[in-house]
């Protein structure tokens, strides 16, 4: 089954820079569990700036569980999620997984 999976995050005031470079590196390493999905960090022009959002689009549920625990254990994802934790605004993050009934 084919999906669309967003996660999006505030970012903290002048953290823009460092938060899209700790988004291309999470890609890289997303990419390296995650091989037959599409992955992309983007930020939100107008509006608030200071919005980031990761999107997955691929199938889901297909052994996800398993790629998630690899990718969780590795020492690069660790040391990004605490880099982003630094520029993300706590309490602000919200998911979406949206099925894709066309193609």
């Amino acid at each position: 089954m084919q999906a669309i999976y967003t996660r999006t995050m505030k970012v903290k005031d002048n953290s823009l820079g460092e938060a899209m470079e700790v988004g291309k590196s999470l890609a890289k390493v997303r990419k390296k569990y995650y091989p037959k999905h599409n992955i992309y960090f983007s930020f939100q022009i107008g509006g608030n700036p200071r919005t980031i959002r990761e999107t997955l689009i691929g199938p889901m549920f297909e052994g996800d569980n398993e790629a998630d625990a690899k990718m969780s254990a590795d020492k690069k994802y660790q040391s990004l999620q605490r880099q982003l934790k630094k520029v993300a605004v706590e309490g602000t993050i919200e998911d979406e997984i949206r099925v894709i009934f066309s193609e």
